[in-house]
C-alpha cells in the first residue's frame, strides 16, 4: 500500500514539473501571454451565469388635452414646410386672440348694462323719493287749510259765488293761493272758474295754474257745493 501511494506521488510530480515546464516554454516562446491565460482560465473555471431579467415594461401615462393638442399640431404641421408651420402658427395664435378679445367685448357689454341698469335704479328711487315727499307735503297742506276756518268760510263763499265773480277775486291772489282753492273745489266748480280766464294774459296764467295743479293729485275731499 505505501508503494503504491509513493508511485502516485511520484507520477503527480513528474506530471506536475512537466507540465511547468511547458508552460514555461510556452511563455518564453510568446506562445501564451495574459490574454491566453485568461481565456483558459474562462475555460477552465468559468463564471457563475447571471439570472435573467425580463426587460421592465414602461406604462406610458394617458394622453392629456394638451397632448393631444400638440400632436394635432404636429400632425397639422409636420408635413408643411417652415414657412407654411410658422404661418399656421399665427393664424392658431390670431383666433385665440380674436376670441379672447371677443369674450372681452362681451365682459364690457355686461358691465355697460349693468352699470346703466343700476343709474336707472337710483334714478327711480330718487322720483319716488319725491314722488312721496310730494304727496306727503300736499296732505300736510290739506291738514292745514281743513284746519283752518278762514279758509273753509271763503272756500264755501267762492262756491257760492258766480264764476265769473271768482275769476276776478282769483286775479287778485297770488298763484299759490289760487291753487289751494282750486284743488279744494270740486271739480266741476273749479272747472266753471278756469273757463272764465279768456284773455291771453289770462289764459297764460290758467295754464300756469293748471301745471301747478298737475304736479300732483289733491289729496283732500271734495269740498260741498253751494248752488
Amino acid at each position: 500500500m505505501k508503494t503504491l501511494v509513493a508511485v502516485l506521488i511520484a507520477t503527480l510530480a513528474i506530471n506536475f514539473l512537466a507540465l511547468a515546464g511547458g508552460v514555461g516554454w510556452l511563455w518564453q516562446s510568446g506562445h501564451l501571454n495574459r490574454d491566453r491565460v485568461k481565456a483558459i482560465q474562462v475555460v477552465l473555471f468559468p463564471p457563475p451565469a447571471e439570472p435573467t431579467t425580463q426587460p421592465a415594461v414602461v406604462v406610458a401615462p394617458p394622453p392629456t388635452a394638451s397632448s393631444r393638442l400638440e400632436e394635432l399640431l404636429a400632425k397639422r404641421i409636420g408635413a408643411r414646410s417652415a414657412a407654411e408651420q410658422v404661418e399656421f402658427l399665427q393664424q392658431t395664435f390670431d383666433a385665440q386672440m380674436g376670441q379672447l378679445d371677443q369674450r372681452e367685448r362681451q365682459l364690457q357689454d355686461l358691465q355697460r348694462l349693468v352699470s346703466v341698469a343700476q343709474a336707472q335704479l337710483q334714478t327711480d328711487r330718487a322720483k319716488l323719493e319725491s314722488d312721496q315727499q310730494k304727496v306727503t307735503d300736499q296732505q300736510q297742506q290739506a291738514d292745514r287749510l281743513a284746519s283752518d276756518q278762514g279758509f273753509q268760510d271763503s272756500l264755501n263763499l267762492y262756491n257760492s259765488m258766480p264764476p265769473k265773480q271768482v275769476k276776478e277775486v282769483f286775479l287778485a291772489m297770488d298763484d299759490n293761493t289760487v291753487v289751494e282753492y282750486l284743488r279744494a273745489m270740486q271739480p266741476r266748480t273749479a272747472a266753471k272758474v278756469i273757463k272764465e280766464f279768456k284773455t291771453p294774459e289770462e289764459l297764460d296764467r290758467v295754464h300756469r295754474l293748471m301745471d301747478r295743479m298737475r304736479d300732483a293729485t289733491p289729496t283732500t275731499g271734495p269740498a260741498t257745493e253751494t248752488p
